[in-house]
């Protein structure tokens, strides 16, 4: 077809089948011609134009990977289990969030080239993955001194931002003065997460004392640098925390100050997790339940609502009948 032979099997029935089947459905004809490489190259080329470059690096590198694994010359038609299970096994250092990643990306390309129309249906309707490793660390107070006290230079400032706002790493990394409207960062659509809406972070008064300096300093490009003035990148950060995890005994990530920020909120600060969804750049409070779910092993914190709402129950109890308190 096209010039491109099609291996139809060593059983003649079965081949006479299959040739039948090609020629009542062109489409399918595809599979079985074209690279699972040509096609990861028409995906990455609509990834680019299509969504951020981050995402897009990120794609780039699992594609390469797996097609370093499977080689150039397999078949979309031929893909098969084994070839994610030889392919990951391969990657053992890999965590497990990491490999949830790269299948899902694999997985998303022959989807979208079904979408597309490239493909009739995915090869691989269903893989299992490991699950995602949850980022549900907090500090207690002193941790996050200790945190502090370790910390040197320009990253002091980044991590107490991030602790004072609950934002995310990346929208700290990215923040310039054209966000910034006198209390408030904003990130337009097109720059937040999800790109559907606004981001909007509310600055403490601790946060806004960083931020305003920062302003006057750099009127242009990102605020918060390294200390050779360049743009704070994600491995950098990742690499200063890990050492300092090292040396104080305790794992030590960025997402730990957002965490912190959540928990502080729920329990000293008395907000509600629909406000602290809007917060936190959150759509609904299902994010806030299911990533500080952790609050439940906090006995002291749980004891004492437990107690407000016996409080609660009282006062209920005692304006029933006539209306006035007994």
């Amino acid at each position: 077809m096209n010039g491109r032979q099609i291996r139809l099997g060593k059983d003649k029935t079965a081949a006479e089948t299959k040739f039948h089947e090609l020629m009542s459905d062109r489409d399918s004809i595809t599979s079985e011609i074209t690279t699972l490489y040509a096609l990861s190259q028409r995906f990455l080329d609509w990834v680019k134009e299509n969504r951020k470059q981050g995402t897009y690096d990120n794609n780039l590198r699992y594609l390469k990977s797996f097609i370093d694994s499977v080689g150039k010359r397999l078949k979309v038609g031929q893909i098969k289990k084994h070839h994610i299970t030889k392919w990951t096994a391969a990657n053992s250092h890999w965590s497990d969030t990491a490999t949830n990643d790269a299948i899902a990306i694999v997985q998303r390309m022959l989807n979208w080239a079904v979408e597309e129309g490239y493909l009739r249906y995915t090869p691989l309707p269903k893989v299992r993955k490991p699950r995602r490793r949850r980022r549900d660390i907090v500090y207690t107070s002193d941790q996050w001194q200790q945190i502090k006290d370790a910390a040197t230079g320009p990253l002091v400032e980044f991590l107490d931002f991030l602790y004072w706002t609950g934002c995310r790493p990346k929208e700290a990394r990215i923040v310039e003065k054209k966000h910034v409207h006198d209390d408030l960062i904003i990130f337009p659509a097109d720059e937040s997460k999800g790109e559907t809406e606004p981001r909007v972070i509310f600055l403490s008064p601790d946060a806004k004392a960083i931020i305003d300096r920062l302003v006057e300093l750099r009127p242009e490009g990102p605020l918060f640098r390294n200390a050779y003035g360049g743009r704070w990148k994600k491995d950098a950060i990742k690499c200063r925390l890990n050492r300092m995890s090292k040396k104080l005994g305790f794992r030590v990530i960025a997402y730990g100050a957002r965490h912190s920020y959540a928990t502080n909120a729920l329990t000293t600060g008395g907000v509600d997790p629909i406000s602290l969804s809007h917060l936190m750049g959150h759509k609904d409070t299902a994010m806030v339940s299911r990533v500080y779910s952790h609050l439940a092993k906090n006995m002291d914190f749980l004891r004492q609502q437990a107690a407000k709402a016996n409080r609660n129950a009282s006062a209920d109890s005692d304006t029933e009948g006539d209306g006035t308190s007994k």
